[in-house]
């Protein structure tokens, strides 16, 4: 289950794996973004709770990856 402070590989864009720690979880799509039980949750203004991403908004979620070489930002699709 992916949660903040997890250790986490990753692919990069030139098939590289890396590893680091999972630092934070953030949105283009949404201000307030939180990793919950491994879902990825958003606050609603309209429940006043917070929410799952919709399907729609997935591709806008990226986490932050601390390595050794500095902070990546990653998609869901390139961990492993």
């Amino acid at each position: 289950m992916l949660t903040i402070g997890s250790d986490v590989k990753f692919v990069d864009e030139y098939d590289v794996t890396h590893k680091g720690k999972l630092t934070e979880v953030l949105s283009d799509a949404h201000d307030d973004v939180r990793l919950e039980d491994g879902t990825v949750e958003y606050w609603s203004k309209k429940t006043k709770k917070y929410v799952p991403v919709k399907v729609k908004n997935e591709d806008s979620v990226f986490f932050e990856v601390k390595t050794d070489m500095g902070l990546h930002y990653v998609s869901k699709d390139e961990l492993v």
